[in-house]
C-alpha cells in the first residue's frame, strides 16, 4: 500500500468510525444540554442549560436509582466471581470427574440471550405462580422464592454472566507457573494455605478484570431488570431512561442525561480497569514452568461435580424445561402441583400459533436481515481497521483502534438512544428501516469484532506478505491469495460470533424501531408486556434453537477449514 493511499484509507474509515461510533454518542450528550431535541443535528446553541441533569439529579428517587442500579450489579458481580473462579478451579486444576464437560457447562450461558433467560426465571420463580414456589407448597416447604427481588436479580445476573470470569480464570490457572505452587507444598503448606497464599493472589488480576467487565456489563443491562425487576418495584438506570422515553409524557432530553451519567459510570470503570492493570506486572510464566498435578479431592470429587451439574440445571435445564412447559400448556392459570401437571392441558398449539403470526414471521426474517447486514458489512470494516492497525504502520493507525474499541465502554442502550437523536431528522431516508439498526450494531459490536480479527491476523508472520510483493503481486493480490486464505477460519469465527450477537441483540435497537423493522427480541419483549406469556415461550425457545444451529454450524465450518490448512 503506498503512502498516499494509505492516508486515504486511514482517513476514509476515520470517518466511517467517526459516523458510526462518535456522532452518535457526541449528539447524545450535546441533546442532554439542551431543551428541545435537536432536528436534523440542528442545535440551537443558544439554549444550552443544565437543567435536565439539575431534573434528573434533584428528582424523587435518583438517589434510590443509582443505589438499586449499584447494589444489583455488585451482587450479580459477587455471585458471579465466585461462581466462575470455582468452575475454573474445578476445571482446570483439581481430577473432578467430567471436566471437558464441566468446561463446556461453564461457558454456556454466553449462548443464552439474558431476555430468554428472564423470561425463563419469571416462569420458574415468581412469587405467587412460579412453578419452583408451587412445587414448594405442594412439598409442604413453608419457604418461597421471590425472583422479584434485588437479590432474585442478582442471582440471575450471577449465573449467566459467570462465564466471563470462568474464561478469565481458566486462562489464569492454566497459564501460571505450578513451580510456585509446588515449592510451597514442599515447604509444608497445606492445600487451603497454598490455595489462599500462592494461587489467590497469582490470579487475582484476572479475577479483578473480569469482576470489573462484569461490572460495567451489569451497569448497563436492560433485559433482566425489565423483565424481573420491574414487577417487583427494583428500578434501575437503563429501565429508567427507557421509561422517560417510552411513557407519556416523554421526556427525551432527560433520558439523555441520565444516559450520558450512565455512561460516564462506565467509562470511569473501564478506565480504571486498564490503569490497574497497566501500572503492574503480573508475570506468572516462567521459564521453568513445571505442569501441576492436578489437585486430589478424594472423597469431593463426585459431590464438587454434582456441584458443577447443578449450575447447568439453573442455566439450561430449569429454564428451558420452564419454558418449553409454558409453551406446551393451553391454561396458564394453575395454583397446585396437579394442576400444573394435568395432561389434559398440554398441546402444541401455540408453536402452530407462533409460526402462522405475522409479527413473529417478519420480526424473525427483520432479525435474519439485520444479522446477516451486519455480519457482512461489519465484517469488512473490521478486517480493513485490523488490518491498518496491525499490518501496517501508517500514521492515524492507533487512533483507528482507539475509536473501534471505544464502544466497549457505551452501553448498547445509550448508542441506540444516540442513533435515535442523530438520524431520526435527517433527510437521507435511514431512520424507520432495518439498516439503522444494522449500523447501531456495526457500531456496538466493533470491539468484539477488530478484536476477534486482529488476533487472526497476528498471527500470520509478515514475511509471507513481502515474499508475495517481492513476487510483484498488488495489496489486493496479497489480501486475496496469502492473507484472507489463512486468516479465514479466524474471520468465519467471528462472523458467526457477530450473527450471535446481533441476532440476540436487544437493547441497541429498542429505540430505533418502527412497526415494520420490529427485530424478534423487540416482538418477545413487547409480546411479554401484553401477557401473551406462551408465545414468548415458543419464540424464546425458538431463538435459543437458531442460536444453537449458528454455532453448531460456525464451529463445524471452523474446524474443517483449520483441518485443511497446511
Amino acid at each position: 500500500m503506498n503512502r498516499i493511499g494509505g492516508r486515504i484509507a486511514v482517513a476514509v474509515l476515520a470517518a466511517i468510525l467517526l459516523v458510526l461510533i462518535v456522532l452518535p454518542v457526541g449528539v447524545l450528550i450535546i441533546g442532554s444540554l439542551l431543551s428541545d431535541p435537536p432536528r436534523a443535528l440542528q442545535f440551537n446553541w443558544s439554549g444550552l442549560t443544565f437543567s435536565n441533569y439539575a431534573a434528573v439529579l434533584s428528582g424523587q428517587g435518583f438517589a434510590a436509582l443509582l443505589g438499586t442500579t449499584v447494589a444489583a450489579a455488585l451482587i450479580g458481580t459477587a455471585g458471579a466471581l465466585v461462581i466462575g473462579a470455582a468452575l475454573a478451579w474445578l476445571a482446570v486444576r483439581t481430577d473432578v470427574p467430567a471436566r471437558r464437560l464441566l468446561q463446556a457447562v461453564a461457558i454456556m450461558p454466553m449462548f443464552v440471550p439474558p431476555l430468554v433467560g428472564a423470561f425463563a426465571w419469571d416462569v420458574l420463580a415468581s412469587p405467587r405462580s412460579g412453578i419452583i414456589n408451587i412445587v414448594l407448597r405442594a412439598m409442604g416447604v413453608g419457604v418461597s422464592v421471590n425472583i422479584y427481588s434485588l437479590g432474585g436479580i442478582g442471582f440471575v445476573f450471577a449465573i449467566y454472566y459467570c462465564p466471563y470470569v470462568f474464561l478469565f480464570m481458566a486462562a489464569a490457572l492454566r497459564n501460571m507457573d505450578a513451580a510456585l505452587e509446588e515449592a510451597a507444598a514442599m515447604c509444608g503448606a497445606g492445600r487451603l494455605r497454598v490455595l489462599a497464599n500462592i494461587t489467590a493472589p497469582l490470579v487475582a488480576p484476572a479475577l479483578l478484570s473480569s469482576g470489573l467487565l462484569v461490572f460495567v456489563l451489569l451497569m448497563e443491562i436492560f433485559a433482566i431488570p425489565a423483565v424481573l425487576g420491574e414487577p417487583g418495584g427494583v428500578h434501575v438506570m437503563s429501565v429508567r431512561i427507557w421509561e422517560l422515553i417510552g411513557f407519556a409524557p416523554p421526556k427525551v432530553n432527560e433520558a439523555s442525561a441520565l444516559g450520558v451519567l450512565l455512561l460516564l459510570l462506565t467509562v470511569t470503570l473501564v478506565i480504571l480497569q486498564h490503569r490497574f492493570l497497566g501500572r503492574r506486572s503480573f508475570v506468572t510464566v516462567a521459564g521453568k514452568g513445571l505442569r501441576s498435578q492436578p489437585v486430589r479431592l478424594g472423597v469431593m470429587r463426585w459431590p464438587l461435580a454434582a456441584l458443577g451439574m447443578l449450575y447447568l440445571a439453573c442455566v439450561v435445564v430449569l429454564p428451558f424445561s420452564a419454558l418449553l412447559f409454558i409453551a406446551l400448556r393451553k391454561n396458564l392459570f394453575f395454583s397446585s402441583l396437579a394442576a400444573m401437571v394435568r395432561t389434559s392441558q398440554f398441546s402444541t398449539r401455540q408453536f402452530t400459533v407462533a409460526m402462522n403470526d405475522p409479527v413473529v414471521r417478519d420480526a424473525l426474517s427483520n432479525s435474519l436481515l439485520v444479522s446477516l447486514a451486519t455480519v457482512g458489512l461489519g465484517s469488512i470494516l473490521y478486517f480493513a481497521v485490523a488490518y491498518i492497525v496491525h499490518r501496517t504502520r501508517l500514521p492515524g493507525r492507533r487512533l483507528l483502534n482507539m475509536i473501534a474499541i471505544l464502544p466497549v465502554a457505551i452501553p448498547g442502550l445509550i448508542i441506540g438512544l444516540g442513533y435515535l437523536w442523530s438520524w431520526i431528522s435527517l433527510p437521507v431516508g435511514l431512520y424507520g428501516t432495518v439498516w439503522i439498526i444494522v449500523f447501531a450494531y456495526i457500531s456496538q459490536f466493533a470491539p468484539q469484532g477488530v478484536s476477534a480479527i486482529s488476533a487472526t491476523l497476528v498471527q500470520i508472520h509478515p514475511e509471507l506478505e513481502e515474499s508475495s510483493r517481492l513476487s510483484g503481486a498488488g495489496l489486493f493480490t496479497t489480501l486475496r491469495r496469502i492473507v484472507i486464505p489463512l486468516a479465514w477460519p479466524g474471520i468465519l469465527a467471528s462472523m458467526i460470533l457477530l450473527l450471535v450477537l446481533s441476532f440476540r441483540e436487544f437493547a441497541t435497537a429498542l429505540f430505533l424501531y418502527t412497526s415494520s423493522t420490529q427485530v424478534f427480541s423487540l416482538a418477545m419483549f413487547d409480546f411479554w408486556e401484553r401477557g401473551s406469556t406462551s408465545l414468548v415461550a415458543v419464540m424464546a425457545l425458538a431463538q435459543s434453537a437458531l442460536l444453537l444451529l449458528f454455532i453448531t454450524i460456525g464451529r463445524m465450518l471452523t474446524r474443517r477449514l483449520a483441518a485443511d490448512q497446511p
